[in-house]
Parts: structure tokens; C-alpha cells; sequence
């Protein structure tokens, strides 16, 4: 170490093990302060200097994310209220009603109080520190210490992603001049070891039993919606902005495809979907009486989603949905209708195998389906198809004989042997 003082400041500057190579950095040091100013000094042989001059606000690192980090506006917000959630929490300011949210796009108190939060000031040990305490409410082991463990990752997950690589890439791009703390708020933060058998789906209804209680008591858009969900295995977004044009009613399938007011969760998820006879017959009755663009009749008319909310035109009929599920013992409470999809994914999985169920509900990979979509329910009810299962043995034959043909396919033609004679 080496104390320097010039123009009435003194500062420490480090050197090095290296004898030589420390007495050189000393004379470089001594010689560039006397040509220049202590900011200039500090900056060239202090490289932790610029992370000091980040006067960069919470909010202004957001507005940049929003403009240049290539996020779409309801998933960013998204992110954006689960990071203010975490400052609120490690700053301990608490507003609620109007101040927290205003109910228009007016910024909130609290908004505006996780905002003003220099970014420099949030480090990684506050944030793993308000990851512990927040989990720590409750004894490990129990279900509530898990559901925290749960929500606690999300919020890191969802937060972090406004730092990662690829979107402070994007926004140098646009701002080269921008210096941003070092480390980062997230940076070596890891997430809570999670099991999981945690996320597993447990099927807790009889779905045969549940498709005839919905064709004896829903009618209109409350019935469609349940077929969609648990015949096509359709999000509440998909359901919510199907239109006409993508669905074949003679044939019976629906195509899940992108459309001018929405866009789909990922290139994965568009795809078409064989209806059940018993499905697509109701669907086409609700046809001849329904008059509009879209499949499910509203009112409200369509947005683009272009905004920090979700629009949903038939918000009314899916509670109405909910409320009905939950009677009929659906007893997830923030998804009831996300769980017709899981029942769908489920028997699909039961009866042509994994790899069909990941095609039919549309994921990227089947891992997210073995994860969250497959019951293990011993006796699964069967509703998709009345025919036997195919034994295991035909189906791996199947497999392999799939596989050669693709080999074969892809495999280059043989050039012929140089040295051999070749036939006139």
C-alpha cells in the first residue's frame, strides 16, 4: 500500500507483492496525479472509482431496461413490481390503498419511494440477507417454509433478470456512457435449494366425473372455457383472445397461434390441438349462437398488449369458472383453471406417454412436463380416447423404427468406390 498526498487529499493506493513492479506502479501513480486531478487519478488506477460515481436511481435503471432491454411490457412490469417489492421489504417502508397502488398509471407513493433508491446502495449481502429473513417466519420443513422458499426464489428470479448479461448488453448499447454499480445488487446471490417433488402436480379430482358435472350445470362462455382447458389444454390468455379464424369446426381443431392483439408465452407454445367428438360438438353449437371475432363472447372489447397489465376481456366468466371449480373441490386458489390444463397434460401423459403430453400442451421441453403438468395418480381416469393403451414393447419397437428412418433420412449417400469398376 502506498499513501499519496497532493493538493491538500491524501489516498491510498494499492501496489502489489512485487517489489519492482510495486516501486514502477508507485512512480506511475506519483507522476500522473501531478498531470492530472485526484477524479482522473482515482479513475485510471482505482477501477472500483467508477462504480462510486453510479449516481444511477432504481428508477431511472428501469426506465432504461423498459426502453432498451427488449422486455415485453407485461412481463418486465412483472419484474419490475417484484424488484420494488424487495426494496420496499429491505428498506422497510410500507404503504397500502392508494399509495401503493393507484389504480391508474399515475406512479403510487410507494412506486416512488422504491425508485429514489440509488442502485449503488443495494448490495448482494442485503439482498441474501432479506432472502433469509424472509423465509425464516417459519420452522424448516413445514409447508409454509416451503411455499416462502418458493416465492422467495421467484422474486430473486424475476428481480435478477433486469440485471442479467443480455439485458444491461442491450442497454449499453444504447447508453455506452452508463456506469452501473460493481458488483451488481444480484451478483453471486444464489437461489434456496429447492426439491422437485415440491412442484410435482397431484391430481386431487376425478376429471370423467367433472366433465359431466360441466356439461350438466356451465353453459355459454363458462362451459367453452372449461372444454378449452381441459380438451385443448389452452392458458387463460390463449382461451381469452381465440378467435374463429383458428379453429376448424368441421375437424374439430384448434390452432394456438399468435394474433394482432396478443402473443403467445413462446415460440413452443403455438401448435394445434385434435378435439375430443363430445368437445368439439359443443363447441360448435356455441357457434351457430355465437356472433363475433372471438371464440369466447365479451362485451369489452380487445387491446393490444402493449401495456403493463394483462387485458382480459372475460374476466367476469372466468371467475364464475373459478368459483364453480372450487365447489367441485378444485382447491388451488390462484389457478383453478390453470389445473384443467395440468388434468389435460396428465391424462395425455397416461395414455400416449410423455413426450405426447409435452407436444399437446406445447412446452419447450418435457421437463417442464414431467415437473408440473404429470399426475402420478395410480388409477387415472381415462376421457381422451376410449382404445387401449399400447403396450410398452410395441411402443419402443415404434421408437426405434422411427429413429431409423430418420438416420437414413439424414445420413449422406455413399460416393462410389474409386477403385472398383462401375456398370455401364
Amino acid at each position: 500500500m502506498m499513501l499519496v498526498q497532493c493538493r491538500g487529499r491524501r489516498e491510498w493506493f494499492k501496489l502489489g507483492n512485487d517489489l519492482d513492479a510495486a516501486t514502477k506502479h508507485a512512480r506511475d501513480i506519483q507522476h500522473y496525479l501531478r498531470l492530472h486531478d485526484w477524479v482522473e487519478t482515482r479513475r485510471k488506477y482505482k477501477p472500483a472509482f467508477e462504480a462510486e460515481l453510479c449516481d444511477v436511481t432504481v428508477g431511472m435503471y428501469l426506465k432504461l431496461v423498459e426502453d432498451h432491454g427488449q422486455i415485453w411490457p407485461p412481463t418486465f412490469h412483472g419484474y419490475a413490481s417484484r424488484l420494488r417489492r424487495m426494496l420496499g421489504m429491505i428498506h422497510k417502508f410500507r404503504f397500502s390503498g392508494p399509495d401503493k397502488f393507484t389504480g391508474s398509471s399515475k406512479a403510487s407513493k410507494w412506486r416512488l419511494a422504491a425508485d429514489k433508491i440509488l442502485l449503488n446502495s443495494i448490495t448482494p449481502q442485503q439482498v441474501a440477507t432479506w432472502r433469509d429473513d424472509y423465509v425464516a417466519k417459519f420452522e424448516p420443513g413445514t409447508p409454509e417454509r416451503t411455499r416462502r422458499e418458493h416465492t422467495a426464489n421467484s422474486t430473486l428470479r424475476n428481480a435478477r433478470t433486469l440485471f442479467s448479461k443480455r439485458t444491461i448488453r442491450r442497454v449499453l448499447l444504447k447508453r455506452p456512457d452508463l456506469i452501473l454499480p460493481s458488483p451488481l445488487p444480484f451478483s453471486d446471490v444464489e437461489l434456496i435449494p429447492e426439491r422437485e417433488s415440491d412442484y410435482f402436480y397431484r391430481s386431487e379430482i376425478d376429471a370423467k366425473q367433472l366433465i359431466e358435472d360441466a356439461f350438466a350445470e356451465l353453459s355459454g362462455n363458462q362451459l367453452i372455457a372449461f372444454i378449452l382447458g381441459i380438451g385443448a389444454g389452452l392458458r387463460r390468455g390463449e382461451m381469452d383472445y381465440l378467435p374463429w379464424t383458428h379453429v376448424d369446426l368441421p375437424k374439430g381443431v384448434v390452432t394456438v397461434a399468435p394474433t394482432q392483439y396478443t402473443r403467445l408465452k413462446s415460440d413452443s407454445s403455438v401448435g394445434k390441438i385434435q378435439l375430443e367428438p363430445r368437445f368439439a360438438d359443443a363447441l360448435r353449437r356455441h357457434a351457430a349462437v355465437t356472433h363475433g371475432e372471438f371464440v369466447l363472447a365479451s362485451a369489452i372489447s380487445p387491446r393490444l398488449s402493449l401495456t403493463q397489465h394483462r387485458h382480459c376481456r372475460c374476466k367476469s366468466d372466468f371467475a364464475a369458472l373459478c368459483t364453480w371449480l372450487k365447489g367441485k373441490g378444485v382447491k388451488r386458489t390462484s389457478s383453478r383453471i390453470h389445473t384443467l390444463r395440468k388434468e389435460f397434460g396428465s391424462h395425455l401423459a397416461e395414455k400416449r406417454g410423455i413426450f405426447a403430453a409435452s407436444a399437446g400442451l406445447r412446452h419447450s421441453t418435457i421437463g417442464v412436463t414431467r415437473k408440473y403438468y404429470v399426475s402420478s395418480k395410480i388409477e387415472p381416469t381415462a376421457f381422451f380416447t376410449t382404445e387401449e393403451p399400447v403396450p410398452p414393447a410395441h411402443e419402443a419397437a415404434r421408437l426405434v423404427t422411427l429413429l431409423e428412418r430418420v438416420l437414413e433420412q439424414q445420413s449422406p449417400p455413399r460416393e462410389p468406390n474409386r477403385g472398383a469398376p462401375t456398370a455401364v
